[in-house]
Order: structure tokens, then C-alpha cells, then sequence
């Protein structure tokens, strides 16, 4: 037990995840061979094989998952004890973090993050990837420190969700396409022509507020393309002659030709979309999760 350390022990925890040794090579900016170091090391200091290969993946044995369950505990508690004694100061940090954004918000406002983080933590790398459907669990098992997205009320309790700004939802056309030239747009118009939907993976990747907003109405949305790709989206949209739902922020900034629709008529409501920053509830109150939140309140205010 003398030979263990505090970096194995994470990438033990790691690779009880991933069950798999590129990745949590590269979820943690290591060398695979160092992994494969560490995982000896753990092997020898437990007297157990730890995970059994089946294939390409790594199955735990019994003893692992005891491991799994108690380990997560005892890192949290050593590090909560520490940095009781330790005053933070971003300038301090180094090594990688990795932050996940949705992928309007990242091409929004990425480089803004990017450049508040840099200017106040600039010995450490920031890790800036869109939003993923294990992104809650990369924040609880601690392979990701941060995450903005929109609201979602199918991520567990476990990740807080906290609101930061509101964001309002319009729509998208080319400038030259015929609904411009309608003065008074209802609901029934937008159903008679075809969309782009941009899907947004944890939140709507299946058309669904899309296909809720027209139901009421018992009409069915006409959709032709739909992608996580936000540049693929407004590419297709400007060059088809198609609708696409997007952030009103994002109209304001997108260097393409399209124009917003003018929905504001008495019978199409104009859905808002909650912006929330997100981390593990479990971190909510350790320094870094708090210097964090204060940025993101930073961010907001300069798009407000």
C-alpha cells in the first residue's frame, strides 16, 4: 500500500468507467503506457488483477467494485480536508480541465470563456468540447470540472443545474424565402414548410419542443434534415430554402445571410430556452466549482 498514490487511484477510478485504457488515457492526458504503469502498480499494491480484458474492454472483478463504490468517498473527503488549509488561486493551476458546452454556446461564446479562463488560470489547459450524452457522468466521476448548457430535466439530481441567463427561441429563413413576405405569420404557415432541427444531445434529439409546439395546434412539423452540426444547419438552411428554430443569440452573431422570422403574432408562443451551468452537486462547494460559477455570471453578463 506504500507504493500507491493519489494519481493511480484516479486512474484506477477512471478506467472502472471507460473499461478502457486509450480512454482514460485521454480523458486524463496521459500516455497510454503510464495508464498501464499505474494499473500494475495498483495491481501489485491490491494483490488483485483488478479488471479482466474481454476483447477490446476491461471487465472489474469483485474486488474492483467494492473499490469503485469506496474510493470515490475517501478522494473527496482527502480533498475537501485539503483545501480547507489551502487558499485558491487560479493562477496555481496546471495540468488539463476539460469543460463541456453545448454546441450553440461553444461557437458563441467559446472563445470568450476561453479567454476569461486563460486570463486569470493561464498555467493550465482548458479542454473546450461540446455537449455529449455522458457529459454527466464525465462531471461525476470528476473527468470534467464544468459544463454549460441548456435545462434538462432528464440529467439526475445529482448535477446541479443552476440558471445563469434565459435565451430566447427564434426562427431562421434565408432572406429571400417567401414567408418574409408575409405580414401576419401563423403558426398554420410555418407548418407548410419544410425545417432544419438542430438536435442537442441530453436535451432535444428528437425534434421533440419542435413537434410539441405545432401538436397544439394538430399540425405536424415538415422536417428534412436534422444534425448536431450547427454550421451543417445553417449551411443547409441558407442553401434549401429551409426553417431552422435557434437561440436568438446566436442569430444576432451567425455570419450567414439568414434572417429572422417575425412570429410575433397572437398565436405562436415563443419558447425560451433556460441557459444553466452545470456541475457535480457533490463539488458544489469547492473553490474551483465557485471561481467557475463566478465566470460563467461574468459571461452572462456581457450577453445580457
Amino acid at each position: 500500500m506504500d507504493n500507491l498514490d493519489l494519481k493511480a487511484i484516479r486512474v484506477l477510478l477512471n478506467l472502472s468507467h471507460t473499461c478502457n485504457t486509450y480512454q482514460t488515457a485521454e480523458q486524463l492526458d496521459l500516455s497510454q503506457s503510464a495508464v498501464a504503469r499505474m494499473l500494475a502498480k495498483c495491481r501489485t499494491s491490491f494483490n488483485d488483477p483488478l479488471f479482466i480484458r474481454n476483447g477490446n474492454q476491461l471487465s472489474p472483478t469483485a474486488f474492483m467494485e467494492v473499490l469503485q463504490e469506496k474510493l470515490p468517498n475517501l478522494i473527496d473527503s482527502l480533498e475537501d480536508i485539503v483545501a480547507m488549509n489551502r487558499e485558491f488561486n487560479p493562477q496555481d493551476l496546471t495540468g488539463t480541465y476539460q469543460v463541456f458546452l453545448n454546441s450553440k454556446i461553444l461557437h458563441m461564446f467559446g472563445s470568450a470563456l476561453y479567454n476569461q479562463l486563460e486570463a486569470e488560470a493561464p498555467n493550465a489547459t482548458w479542454y473546450l468540447k461540446g455537449w455529449e450524452s455522458n457529459s454527466s457522468h464525465a462531471l461525476l466521476n470528476d473527468n470534467a470540472v464544468w459544463g454549460i448548457n441548456y435545462y434538462s430535466e432528464d440529467l439526475a439530481n445529482s448535477i446541479v443545474q443552476e440558471p445563469v441567463w434565459e435565451d430566447e427561441i427564434v426562427i431562421l429563413a434565408n432572406e429571400d424565402h417567401p414567408i418574409h413576405a408575409i405580414d401576419n405569420i401563423e403558426i398554420e404557415h410555418l407548418a407548410t414548410y419544410p425545417f432544419a432541427s438542430l438536435s442537442i444531445p441530453s436535451l432535444d434529439e428528437k425534434n421533440r419542443y419542435l413537434e410539441d409546439a405545432m401538436r397544439k395546434f394538430g399540425l405536424k412539423p415538415n422536417v428534412k434534415i436534422q444534425t448536431d452540426s450547427i454550421i451543417l444547419a445553417l449551411e443547409v438552411t441558407q442553401k434549401k430554402g429551409l426553417l431552422l428554430p435557434c437561440s436568438r443569440e446566436y442569430a444576432k452573431n451567425n455570419l450567414s445571410n439568414l434572417k429572422v422570422v417575425n412570429c410575433k403574432t397572437k398565436n405562436i408562443e415563443i419558447p425560451v430556452a433556460q441557459v444553466v451551468c452545470t456541475y457535480a452537486r457533490k463539488n458544489a462547494n469547492k473553490p474551483m466549482v465557485k471561481w467557475l460559477k463566478k465566470l460563467t455570471h461574468q459571461l452572462a453578463s456581457t450577453i445580457n
